[in-house]
């Protein structure tokens, strides 16, 4: 057998929580999310005047930075969360050589 990647025994299975449910609904959670915050800009063109727009844009496309920041940290999280549920595997194993009981 490989001494790679050798599963602990014993270790404990985690089921899939909330971290699956929020990484299978991201996609759709950023484009809805960022066609939603556009909307403003959207509104601007046909009601108000070109400086407005502008303003309008620049704190649209700031909310929208900010939203992807938001969207990718938890995105992040969510991941980590995964990882640790996983398998746990067997480290390679390293002398100890200062211990409590030294050798005789």
């Amino acid at each position: 057998m490989s001494q790679w990647l050798r599963k602990l025994p014993g270790y404990q299975v985690y089921e899939p929580g909330l971290e699956r449910k929020i990484l299978h609904e991201l996609p759709q959670f950023i484009v809805l999310g960022g066609l939603a915050l556009g909307l403003p800009s959207l509104l601007a063109r046909f009601l108000l005047s070109a400086k407005a727009q502008r303003i309008i844009d620049i704190l649209v496309i700031a909310t929208e930075i900010f939203f992807l920041g938001m969207v990718m940290t938890l995105a992040i999280a969510a991941f980590i969360v995964m990882l640790s549920k996983g398998p746990a595997y067997v480290a390679d194993a390293y002398p100890l050589i200062e211990s409590d009981r030294p050798a005789k």
